[in-house]
């Protein structure tokens, strides 16, 4: 296992589909998408700004009733990658002090860690299978985050502006915003 960290929310040039980006801490920098929907994008957008809102989103309820019942999440870990699917699972601490292991949808897996602070930890294997290398991706953010200029390229801005628009689209989402047409 190799821990990981959110390196972002974005959108794939030329798509309008969230992506979630993580990147390896240590060693060679990769980085893994996974495609998730608006909804949790919406919830891992507000638990990295530490959003406060008037009533808790689905992650923060899931959280708040475990701790209720004297459990903890201790790490989230990504365990498989099948038919292009990452495949995730809680480890808990209960109040007794055994260790528990929930399976878990694996954007939802990293939006639990983002609220709690817990580690994210990828499998290897799954790295090794679908990571890009640092130097494929644009991010926004600090030098440490910034690319070689020529793997960059143009998108990089693109990409900056994309990510700016989603932050803003976000911000602003309600959740009729994300009823179906025919509802």
């Amino acid at each position: 296992m190799a821990e990981v960290e959110v390196a972002g929310v974005g959108q794939e040039q030329g798509s309008e589909d969230p992506i979630l980006l993580l990147r390896e801490r240590d060693g060679s920098r990769r980085y893994l998408a996974i495609w998730i929907g608006a909804p949790e994008a919406t919830a891992l957008a507000a638990a990295e700004v530490a959003a406060t809102l008037p009533r808790p989103l689905t992650h923060r309820l899931l959280l708040d009733a475990v701790e209720a019942f004297g459990a903890q999440l201790e790490r989230v870990r990504l365990t498989a990658l099948v038919a292009g699917q990452f495949h995730a699972e809680l480890d808990l601490t209960t109040a007794d002090g055994s260790a528990r292991t929930v399976s878990a949808r694996a954007s939802d897996a990293v939006t639990l860690a983002v609220h709690q602070g817990c580690p994210i930890d990828a499998a290897e294997d799954d790295l090794a299978e679908a990571a890009l290398p640092a130097g494929a991706v644009a991010t926004v953010g600090g030098p440490e985050d910034a690319p070689d200029e020529a793997a960059a390229g143009p998108a990089a801005a693109d990409v900056e502006s994309e990510v700016e628009r989603l932050r803003r689209e976000l911000a602003e989402a309600t959740p009729d915003d994300f009823r179906a047409e025919d509802e």
